[in-house]
């Protein structure tokens, strides 16, 4: 039996301003594709479908066509999705009840991740579990007061903590489980978005500080496979525990990652899943280049014209409105930076005012102003200075002055 596992799709993303509707309509695409040539008994999306607890039009237009074309394309395939911290769970759960008739079984609300999906193929049978992502206080746990016998009162106390939330999580679902595999279905798969001990992480997701947020992957270890979303680095973190990652590049820190999702083969023989990476090949790769202005103008690299384009200059000075330039000949540049030409002028700037006596300048008069500086710093920069920016600018000192420090 086989299954698809992608994961934060965030669908309606703006990398850099620059939206990635037609990138991620291109993915899902391949998506469509890969499906078509094998033979699949479900999809997991494993949460973050959205980019945005309120999606945009686009965003829920793509959503709505890739499920009319998975459910068209594919009917007997099983469309697994669960919400991630991107996710508004009752958006995204909107009209689970009609969906769950056309084999397409959404949950955002934790209390349904307890009763799974039951796939069948032939005589395999596997229980697949959605666990979405879990705020504070979306589970209680029953606990029996101190010196109480059992059977007596209960005290249900609301969990804070991802620990918490998923060390409860992972109790029930565990004794779900071993009840299937007492009834003969010793296969299981459980979906969940969260964030695993050891796992590591890129700039692109929306990430706990420490590890107060952090849980451990071996909470799970009695599923035959574990499809996991949030971090957006495809990787494995136990023997049956992987992230699909993200199928996109979201971040310039990621340029060098392979993206792409995984097929998962479960094996009645096997106790854990056997897992193959399949890469997606994106619209524009996301690229990061350190060179000269002059290099870049001069010679430029045909293959960075589609690539969405974070440059370094290499320059030991600031190039004016480089980024408008270098878009003539590469029109997804998306950021540059200048640190060694900065780096240059500050260095300029702290000889100059090292050099100065103290309280006056190297003339011997006294200490330039702020104005000054700023004129300077302006005509440095482009040769004269603006005079709407120089008025605003005294406008600025001018307030800065009244205010109490």
């Amino acid at each position: 039996m086989k299954l698809l596992h992608l994961a934060d799709l965030h669908l309606g993303r703006l990398f850099h301003e620059q939206s990635l509707i037609e990138d991620q309509t291109y993915i899902l695409d391949q998506v469509l594709k890969i499906l078509s040539e094998d033979k699949y008994r479900a999809l997991i999306l494993a949460g973050d479908i959205y980019d945005r607890s309120i999606p945009s039009a686009e965003a829920v237009t793509l959503l709505s066509s890739f499920l009319n074309s998975l459910h068209s394309r594919f009917p007997d395939l099983a469309i697994c999705i669960i919400a991630g911290n991107h996710d508004s769970p009752d958006r995204l759960a909107f009209g689970h009840e009609l969906f769950r008739s056309m084999n397409i079984h959404i949950v955002s609300d934790p209390n349904q991740a307890f009763e799974p999906i039951l796939l069948e193929e032939g005589d395999e049978r596997c229980a697949l579990f959605l666990l979405p992502f879990l705020y504070p206080g979306s589970l209680e746990s029953t606990e029996t007061r101190p010196g109480e016998a059992a059977g007596q009162q209960e005290e249900l106390r609301g969990l804070r903590t991802q620990q918490e939330l998923i060390a409860e999580a992972s109790r029930r679902l565990e004794a779900r489980r071993q009840a299937l595999d007492a009834a003969g279905i010793h296969r299981s798969v459980l979906a969940a978005h969260l964030f695993t001990l050891g796992g590591m992480e890129t700039e692109s997701e929306r990430i706990f500080i420490g590890t107060a947020e952090q849980v451990d992957a071996g909470l799970f270890a009695g599923f035959t496979y574990v499809a996991l979303g949030h971090l957006h680095r495809q990787q494995q973190v136990a023997g049956n525990a992987w992230y699909a990652g993200s199928p996109l590049a979201y971040s310039f820190g990621e340029a060098d990652q392979q993206k792409g999702c995984l097929s998962v083969e479960i094996r009645r023989t096997e106790a854990t899943a056997a897992v193959r990476p399949i890469n997606l090949r994106p619209l524009h790769p996301v690229r990061r280049i350190t060179a000269t202005f002059a290099e870049l103008m001069e010679q430029p690299l045909q293959e960075l014209a589609a690539a969405y384009l974070e440059v370094e200059l290499a320059d030991e000075h600031l190039v004016e409105n480089a980024q408008r330039l270098l878009e003539q000949r590469y029109p997804l540049v998306l950021s540059v930076k200048q640190n060694r030409g900065f780096q240059a002028l500050l260095q300029e700037r702290s000889a100059i005012q090292g050099a100065l006596p103290e309280g006056g300048t190297a003339e011997g008069g006294p200490r330039r102003s702020t104005l000054d500086d700023f004129t300077t710093f302006e005509e440095t920069l482009y040769g004269s200075v603006d005079q709407d920016k120089l008025n605003l600018f005294k406008k600025l000192l001018e307030q800065c002055s009244h205010e109490t420090p």
